[in-house]
């Protein structure tokens, strides 16, 4: 039996087959929402939406929730990025650049996992088996970031004031790269950028 995160294709690499496919694709952030349940525990949900041309009819728009305050060091203060990664991955999903014919992204995966009760969880079943990618071949031998790694840029960039906005052309900078995402960046590159913050 295969394990669900087999084939998986991260935001970073699901963007940049989608910006392959459409030249023109843009992405907003359209919506921040703070929602209170009824056991008084809060969560953010982000809404993006993806435009495949300038003059793209349907645009895809999706939604993701994250829980405020993030539980883990890489969420804490990060709520609203984790959330628009998640809405970006989820949009692109509907779009059809998936890796393993999931919605969810592997953030919202692991967080999910650790919110359950120790044992053994229920198997994730696919959507559809029927889906084909149309994408080829999207395995990648780079190793991205961690999530403590971005969760730690993310803490030291506040610790700087290093507003969110500022971030990627800080990072960018340091790098000498264009990134549009920090999802992009490789262990070695978050590890410069986390060493520079540090100075």
């Amino acid at each position: 039996m295969s394990n669900f995160m087999d084939g998986y294709v991260d935001v970073a690499t699901r963007l940049k087959l989608a910006f392959e496919k459409y030249p023109e694709l843009r992405v907003q952030e359209t919506a921040r929402e703070v929602i209170e349940m009824p056991d008084k525990s809060c969560f953010i949900r982000c809404t993006v939406t993806i435009w495949r041309t300038a003059d793209d009819p349907i645009p895809c728009v999706a939604s993701a929730c994250e829980i405020y305050p993030g539980r883990t060091p890489y969420t804490k203060t990060s709520e609203s990025e984790v959330g628009y990664t998640s809405a970006i991955g989820r949009c692109l999903a509907y779009m059809g650049f998936s890796g393993n014919k999931s919605l969810a992204s592997r953030d919202e995966v692991m967080a999910a996992q650790s919110r359950q009760p120790q044992g053994k969880l229920a198997e994730v079943v696919p959507m559809r088996d029927d889906l084909e990618q149309p994408f080829g071949d999207t395995t990648d031998t780079k190793q991205y970031a961690s999530p403590k790694q971005r969760g730690m840029i993310r803490a030291r960039a506040f610790e700087k004031k290093i507003g969110t906005t500022e971030l990627m052309p800080y990072i960018n900078n340091v790098l000498g790269n264009q990134y549009s995402s920090i999802e992009a960046l490789s262990k070695q590159e978050a590890s410069q950028v986390i060493e520079s913050l540090g100075d």
